[in-house]
């Protein structure tokens, strides 16, 4: 007996020493996706923050590839001591329900902190005859299938948003594939296609040139940065996709003390107004919150993907 409560005092000393001791090196955030990109841009703020008030160097490294299976693979398989962190996005909950292979496992993470959620648009060709959701919804029950929608695959953005309306709303939308995003908004501001629900950000210039017209933000409510176009949710309720899920993740047995170490200050960072005015001026929502609220969100992001896809058949390939 005796020797077993040593055994854990001693335990609690290394895990007492880690926290006190963390961050003994730079620490780096890897990013999946290339630098310019919203990920990249949510992972720079964030080191920028996360340097100040950890005393320590905090680099993003991009590691782009496999919708960002490389860099989740990267940092699933590095030391657990809280000096490599992810930036996970959806592909986490997604990625094993669309592929039987991934180069990594989504039991290999611990949650810290959910950073920022960010919503799309729902847009369409100013030529369709249709200036709001409800008569798009309209048009689409009329019409079955006419309407169609450009996405880059499924498990997209565009993908998700659209079949979570198709399938809340009752409609009928055709998808129309395409290798790239850009290629799917291109042909929707020249009438090839009619409905592509782009990033709040990216949609902007777009909009105010008259390329696309606005018919609803995919979030849970309005967006500041488009206080004028209703949310969908006003119109099909409890409707929620935002795809744009950012947080952060350590590998699997990082000692407890310096997660919630990550996750204080990432909740102090995220209070703060320059980091906030900064995301939400890109249309993101900065969250923040406890681990146990981070794996909450996932396990809730799961169900929610997890029902569309068992409705549209999808299963992992």
């Amino acid at each position: 007996m005796g020797g077993m409560l040593a055994l854990a005092l001693g335990c609690t000393a290394v895990l007492t020493w880690a926290a006190e001791t963390y961050p003994a090196r730079p620490v780096r955030i890897v990013v999946g996706f290339t630098p310019g990109t919203t990920t990249d841009i949510t992972a720079r703020l964030l080191a920028d923050h996360l340097s100040e008030r950890l005393g320590q160097t905090v680099v993003v490294e991009n590691r782009p590839g496999a919708n960002s299976g490389i860099a989740n693979q990267i940092v699933g398989k590095a030391t657990a001591d809280g000096h490599t962190l992810l930036l996970g996005t959806l592909s986490l909950v997604t990625g094993p329900m669309l592929y039987k292979e991934l180069p990594f496992d989504p039991r290999d993470f611990a949650p810290v902190s959910l950073v920022v959620l960010a919503a799309n648009v729902i847009c369409v060709y100013p030529g369709v005859p249709v200036r709001s959701l409800k008569e798009l919804i309209a048009q689409a029950k009329s019409q079955p299938g006419k309407l169609r929608y450009g996405s880059s695959g499924r498990g997209s953005s565009a993908f998700l948003t659209l079949e979570l309306l198709k399938s809340m709303a009752g409609i009928d939308l055709q998808e129309i594939p395409y290798k790239a995003s850009s290629q799917a908004v291109a042909d929707t501001m020249g009438g090839q296609i009619e409905i592509y629900p782009p990033n709040l950000v990216s949609a902007i210039p777009m909009l105010k040139s008259g390329r696309l017209r606005p018919l609803a933000v995919t979030g849970a409510k309005r967006s500041p940065i488009l206080p004028d176009v209703p949310a969908v949710s006003e119109i099909v309720p409890g409707y929620d996709a935002r795809t744009g899920v950012y947080g952060i993740l350590v590998p699997v047995g990082t000692p407890r003390a310096i997660v919630d170490r990550l996750s204080r200050e990432i909740a102090a960072v995220a209070r703060a107004a320059a980091f906030r005015d900064k995301l939400e001026a890109s249309g993101g929502e900065v969250v923040g919150g406890t681990p146990q609220e981070y794996a909450a969100f996932l396990k809730a992001e799961g169900q929610k993907w997890g029902g569309l896809f068992a409705q549209l058949g999808i299963k992992p390939q």
